[in-house]
């Protein structure tokens, strides 16, 4: 069984290469994100690539997200646990650009 290096409350490490569950997170706080740092206007692409977590009362997460050819931003969202097998949907929090596709993950 493969162990995470994170401690109690810390971030997880290395980052991981985005997975669907990550990407589907990133599709339903896209219109939030594109609100909030392009004016509204649809980004050319939205494509989840690393992200690392955070286990809260739920989980957080850090992810980097392609938007055009050559940049990424970082967001942190929250996705609270499911109560009565409902899942909440997730929290946009802070939203930045980031750079080129070539930097490090985080």
């Amino acid at each position: 069984m493969e162990q995470s290096a994170q401690r109690l409350g810390g971030w997880s490490h290395p980052p991981k290469e985005a997975s669907l569950g990550v990407q589907e997170i990133c599709n339903q706080v896209r219109k939030e994100v594109e609100a909030k740092i392009n004016g509204g206007k649809q980004f050319g692409q939205f494509v989840a690539k690393f992200y690392i977590e955070q286990v809260v009362a739920g989980l957080n997460y850090r992810i980097r997200v392609q938007i055009n050819d050559v940049s990424l931003i970082r967001m942190q969202v929250f996705q609270g646990p499911m109560l009565d097998g409902v899942q909440a949907p997730p929290v946009l929090g802070d939203v930045a650009a980031d750079g080129p596709l070539n930097d490090k993950p985080f």
